[in-house]
């Protein structure tokens, strides 16, 4: 079947070729249809064209042209030459990837109803290449009149729509007014954003991200870039910010029981694996083969249910089936208006993975405070995506939206899930000196307990050329109220006891026998180091849900000779 094409008055056109991952070029209205149909010109004749019977065909060596030697295609009528092509600048006109460069359109002015986006003249210079050897551009940020442009190695500053150079009187220059990207110049110091732009997050003139690549965290202000990440953190970061890969593939519940549906043949019935709506979208592998995606799930407890594909299954009992993810891992990046926190959740796994609070936890979740110039806080929930909006903090996880800081919500719950808030101190005054740790004490609310108190490991043992793990270590110290008990009617605590508004308990001795001890375990008054581990947490019995302060933490000192 033959096409028409109506042609006015022009003597040529250009097919333009789009390139595409497959090298292809992709035609408009979907022609030729058919190399072996002809192409009705309007006036009379036929064009043909080289390929085959298909749609897309491979041309990348090929440029395609329609041309007519007569005006309007009449009989007889003047021949033309080719004369030159209108807007061409270049012979290759195929798409380009230019990853350093910038370019602008025209203007936008919505009260005047001008909308040149849709504009980018090659009779301008429209474009603004930066240096290659840093990288992509992976973020632009626009602040007043200056964009900051973060590549992967190299972070920049460059001038939008503004004079930049004066007269001796102060005047602008004129001839420069016409540039809209301007000069660029880049900060000191050899930083970048990597590949992690979901790491930038900004308040007033302050911008924070992270550099995957050299295991940095970053703060750019007026003062140039800042690695906020040498505060306190610089063995933390370096070892976790390489686990982020953004090539990861994700396998997921890899221990199902499986059996066919005989209801639907696009269903199968799931148990052994941890169920959620946020596996929709996962690829569905059989065998190693992937043979669909999951479309929905029906969930009968949290640990079965029905699985529905988004095409017909032939799964049968004894096939290993997965769910398989392509997600990359991501540093999420947001600033905690309410507290004036840069918060950073390093995720080597997707948001889905890895939530619940006993099972492993490939991420954290942290805050920097430039009050104190270091890292406050670790946070047990792990969001997709966060943002500070009217003085207060909101994150999504899935499709949920949680607004942190909420008088409706218990204290260190996230998404529903509590989990119980801990601090962990280290007593290490004097390290040089061999000590007996006899006490804790701290000031704040009741409700704080002592899950561990442990000594220095002995470290190298070169008589058995082997590490040892041999550590002093406490019984658990009880709350206030959680170690109060009664006997002949007399109140006594078995852990905290509180004196003037201060709590003070023993610290007993749990520690197995060491070579060499005469005297160990509860003979022991308080456990013998250098230096001591603490960590405190709340109860879940005083005030659940409420919150309860520590102000300080002590613990008495008994120096051996």
């Amino acid at each position: 079947m033959a096409t028409t094409l109506e042609i006015s008055f022009f003597n040529s056109f250009l097919i333009k070729k789009v390139s595409n991952a497959s090298n292809e070029s992709v035609f408009p209205n979907g022609w030729p249809y058919n190399a072996t149909d002809p192409l009705e010109v309007a006036g009379g004749g036929t064009l043909t064209f080289p390929g085959t019977a298909q749609t897309t065909v491979d041309t990348h060596d090929v440029n395609w042209f329609i041309e007519e030697t007569r005006i309007r295609g009449g009989y007889n009528n003047t021949q033309v030459d080719l004369g030159v092509r209108a807007y061409l600048v270049e012979e290759d006109t195929e798409q380009q990837h230019r990853l350093n460069s910038l370019i602008y359109s025209g203007i936008y002015n919505s009260r005047t109803g001008v909308n040149n986006t849709n504009q980018f003249s090659v009779g301008k210079d429209i474009t603004k290449s930066l240096d290659p050897a840093n990288g992509s551009i992976q973020k632009l940020f626009s602040e007043n009149t200056n964009l900051t442009i973060f590549q992967e190695s190299k972070v920049s500053s460059a001038l939008i729509d503004k004079d930049a150079i004066y007269t001796a009187e102060g005047s602008p220059v004129q001839t420069t007014s016409n540039v809209v990207i301007g000069q660029v110049q880049a900060y000191l110091g050899e930083y970048g954003i990597s590949k992690n732009p979901e790491s930038f997050a900004y308040y007033g003139y302050q911008k924070y991200f992270t550099d995957r690549d050299r295991g940095v965290v970053l703060r750019l202000s007026r003062d140039g870039i800042t690695e906020i990440s040498r505060y306190g953190m610089i063995d933390y970061f370096r070892d976790n910010l390489k686990l982020i890969n953004k090539n990861n593939v994700w396998i997921i519940n890899t221990d199902l029981t499986t059996e066919s549906n005989p209801s639907d043949n696009t269903q199968i019935l799931v148990s052994g694996a941890d169920l959620n709506t946020a596996l929709i979208g996962m690829e569905i592998v059989v065998d190693g083969n992937t043979v669909a995606l999951i479309e929905d799930i029906s969930v009968t407890n949290s640990t079965s249910g029905i699985v529905t594909a988004n095409t017909r299954l032939n799964i049968s009992a004894g096939d290993i089936v997965t769910f398989q993810s392509n997600a990359p891992s991501k540093i999420i990046g947001a600033y905690d208006i309410h507290n004036k926190n840069y918060l950073i959740s390093l995720q080597q796994t997707p948001q889905y993975q890895d939530t619940t609070v006993d099972g492993p936890q490939n991420y954290s979740t942290l805050a920097f405070d430039e009050a104190v110039k270091g890292w406050v806080s670790f946070y047990s929930y792990k969001p997709t995506q966060a943002l500070s909006v009217v003085n207060d903090l909101w994150s999504v996880q899935y499709a949920n939206i949680w607004k942190h800081y909420s008088n409706n919500v218990e204290v260190s719950t996230f998404y529903g899930v509590s989990t119980p808030s801990n601090v962990v101190f280290l007593f290490n005054d004097n390290p040089s000196i061999s000590k007996v740790f006899q006490t804790v004490n701290y000031e704040g609310d009741s409700g704080w307990q002592v899950d561990y108190f442990i000594s220095d490991p002995t470290g190298y043992d070169f008589s058995t050329n082997a590490w040892q793990s041999f550590n002093d270590s406490t019984q658990n110290v009880q709350s206030y109220y959680e170690g109060e008990y009664i006997d002949a009617g007399i109140t006594y605590y078995s852990g905290f006891n509180r004196k003037e508004n201060k709590y003070y308990a023993n610290l007993i001795n749990n520690s197995s026998v060491q070579p060499g001890e005469v005297v160990f375990g509860n003979s022991v008054s308080g456990i013998k180091g250098r230096y001591a581990t603490a960590k405190f947490s709340v109860d879940g019995s005083t005030n659940p849900g409420g919150i309860k302060e520590l102000w300080s933490v002590g613990t008495k000192i008994n120096y051996t000779k």
